[in-house]
């Protein structure tokens, strides 16, 4: 597994990036990534849309408004704040406000808040079907993260109202777990399982995670 190394953000980057860039240059330090998940793409160049940690703030808070409020903190500690919807941000930003928001809060919180993103973006209004919602999230991933390193989610059938989703990407293998949970859940008639499986996790090193989805 290869090393991530911690990340230094300027702030004076970001006030160029929404119109209010001066002269004066203030570096913020990321936490490293590599010690708290297994995958190991660069994340050097890698990229994320305003949209997308806007709606972890909305999912945060559907959890409670003190999640919400923590989430919105953590963000302007590593100098992300007054988020553009369109714009694009260092990705390393959100990663560390996730792992932060995991380790203090536990893997449940991580989980609750992946399944409220559903809620919170819009979906193709043809899209009815949970399993073309489930390979839908790669393309939407695709569509709010750029970079050579940031890997995917991969999604196969394995039975009329069952398949696996492979997410092989630097994202909380609990927010995950909540995100496939809530896409699943907002197409679905019935109850929705997912289960973790395979014989390697991100969190203890692993490259990916396998998740066993059921809607029966």
């Amino acid at each position: 597994m290869s090393t991530i190394n911690t990340v230094l953000i300027t702030t004076s980057w970001l006030k160029r990036l929404v119109g209010n860039g001066d002269e004066e240059s203030q570096s913020t330090e990321l936490p490293a990534t590599n010690d708290r998940i297994g995958y190991d793409g660069s994340l050097e160049d890698a990229e994320v849309i305003g949209r997308s940690p806007l709606s972890y703030v909305a999912a945060g808070e559907s959890v409670s408004s003190f999640v919400g409020k923590q989430i919105t903190n953590k963000l302007a500690e590593y100098g992300l704040e007054d988020i553009e919807s369109e714009e694009w941000y260092p990705l390393a930003i959100p990663l560390a406000m996730l792992y932060d928001m995991r380790d203090e809060y536990g893997g449940v919180r991580m989980r609750n808040m992946g399944q409220n993103v559903p809620k919170h973006v819009e979906f193709p209004p043809n899209l009815t079907d949970v399993d073309n919602a489930l390979r839908g999230i790669d393309q939407a991933y695709h569509q709010n993260h750029r970079g050579d390193g940031i890997g995917s989610y991969e999604f196969r059938m394995d039975g009329e109202n069952e398949g696996v989703m492979t997410c092989e990407n630097p994202y909380p293998c609990e927010f995950d777990k909540g995100l496939i949970q809530g896409v699943a859940r907002k197409f679905a008639d019935n109850p929705v399982d997912v289960e973790e499986v395979g014989d390697e996790c991100r969190s203890d090193g692993g490259q990916h995670c396998e998740y066993r989805v059921n809607w029966i």
